[in-house]
């Protein structure tokens, strides 16, 4: 028994000394960092425009004197994208009347990573990846008569859809 008690002893003291001389310290380790991002358009609103009557009163546009376009922005991760202006289909805010007869329009260019020069609205055109700036257009034309007198508001929908 005395001899199996010292062979197991020289055993683990081989092994400590055996492992112990052959082991090495780690001296650096890589942390991994996964991430992803997804496809994604963001619009993101920065001015609005100005609707300025013409001279015959039957034409409230961002185009004629006076008026002026309001801007945006559009982000994209991906080139799997298209911008849309929604035909603008009336007015949010108007004097008593104010919508009888009118048909709407609106155009938009771009600067940025997509380029483009007063698209109408409804057409779809490719975005770029990243960056790109809106100049965004609206007119509201009278068929018969007048405006009347008071307060307007014309939305126009800025919109990433996929292509």
């Amino acid at each position: 028994m005395r001899l199996r008690r010292n062979i197991y002893s020289l055993g683990v003291a081989a092994c400590v000394f055996f492992s112990s001389g052959n082991a090495s310290a780690q001296t650096s380790g890589d942390v991994i960092f996964n991430g992803l991002i997804l496809d994604t358009c963001v619009v993101a609103i920065l001015t609005t425009g100005t609707l300025a009557a013409d001279a015959t009163y039957t034409s409230l546009s961002s185009e004629n004197a006076g008026g002026g376009r309001g801007s945006a922005t559009v982000v994209t991760t991906s080139t799997d994208f298209d911008l849309q202006i929604d035909s603008p289909t009336g007015f949010s805010a108007m004097p008593a009347g104010g919508d009888t007869g009118v048909t709407y329009s609106a155009v938009v260019s771009a600067t940025g990573v997509t380029s483009l020069v007063d698209i109408v609205d409804g057409a779809l055109s490719a975005l770029g990846l990243g960056l790109t700036n809106l100049s965004v257009g609206a007119t509201a034309t009278r068929g018969a008569g007048v405006f009347p007198a008071g307060s307007y508001q014309l939305p126009v929908t800025v919109r990433c859809v996929p292509s």
